[in-house]
């Protein structure tokens, strides 16, 4: 029980030590002087900047002090069961292949990213795209009803309204701008990009379903209605229900990324492919006959 007490005390002034360093300038890791072994546990040792790291992600001094305390007696113990595990499992020969096979896949994984950041064309155009998405029409369906819009949920009373009118008359990008201004100081909320697709769900919690629903909604459309807090200005550009064929606009991201994923399986292919038959050029690879 006194050994225990002690051991925790001392883990305790340890935790005090490092929360100091904390506070001061962080130290270099490379430094024994600035960095110095904090704990040893035969071969293994903590330093000062890795407890430094832990008393930093603490609100208040107490809970970095705990926070250390607890990170060493984790570490500590850590260190202890690896040592029995060597100790116990004499034959670690499974293990070593694991290792073995987790460090080749791992490897191979940073290499492959390596590959794709440096070598991988990011440029895809909209004939690209569109050749794409025909096809692959029907991995595209709709689930639910998409459309292109502009919403205004104008706090009453509705202050400028004859500004307001004329800058909703023209739906423009000067004028989205515009609108979009007098959003910000008169409005609850407002949708001002009428090229991004929206699904009913979205959107529906900021209109009120006695005046407009789902059903109801049509290409080309202009609604305008009022409740107790709110005026409201609605107006669809394009609405396409799941029945109709779906914009490719609505799923260019996916698209995108498709194509990407194949450009990328076929780089590394490709690389594969290369360096297999170097290899095999220059003889480094050897079929035995047993």
């Amino acid at each position: 029980m006194n050994e225990r007490w002690f051991f925790l005390k001392f883990l305790s002034f340890i935790a005090i030590i490092s929360l100091i360093g904390a506070c001061k300038k962080s130290a270099d890791p490379t430094d024994a002087v600035t960095n110095p072994v904090m704990v040893r546990y035969n071969d293994h040792e903590l330093t000062r900047s890795e407890l430094d790291e832990q008393a930093q992600q603490a609100f208040t001094p107490k809970d970095s002090i705990q926070l250390v305390t607890n990170y060493i007696e984790k570490w500590l113990k850590d260190q202890i069961l690896v040592k029995e595990a060597r100790k116990q499992l004499s034959n670690q020969d499974e293990i070593n292949q694991l290792t073995e096979k987790f460090r080749d896949e791992l490897l191979q994984l940073k290499f492959e990213e390596k590959i794709i950041r440096e070598k991988l064309d990011t440029s895809i155009s909209e004939q690209e795209l569109l050749e794409y998405y025909r096809s692959n029409k029907a991995k595209y369906k709709l689930e639910s009803t998409i459309f292109r819009f502009v919403l205004l949920k104008i706090n009453k009373p509705v202050a400028e309204s004859k500004t307001l009118e004329n800058l909703w008359k023209n739906i423009n990008p000067v004028n989205l701008q515009l609108l979009n201004l007098y959003c910000q100081n008169n409005a609850d909320i407002c949708y001002l990009n009428p090229q991004k697709w929206y699904k009913w769900d979205e959107v529906k919690q900021h209109l009120p379903s006695k005046f407009i629903s789902e059903s109801t909604i049509q290409s080309g459309i202009t609604r305008d209605f009022a409740d107790f807090n709110h005026s409201y200005r609605v107006r669809f550009f394009e609405v396409v229900r799941p029945n109709q064929e779906p914009p490719l606009s609505f799923f260019k991201d996916q698209a995108t990324q498709a194509i990407f994923h194949q450009r990328k399986i076929k780089l590394l292919e490709k690389i594969k492919n290369e360096l297999y038959e170097s290899e095999l050029k220059n003889k480094h690879i050897q079929f035995l006959n047993k």
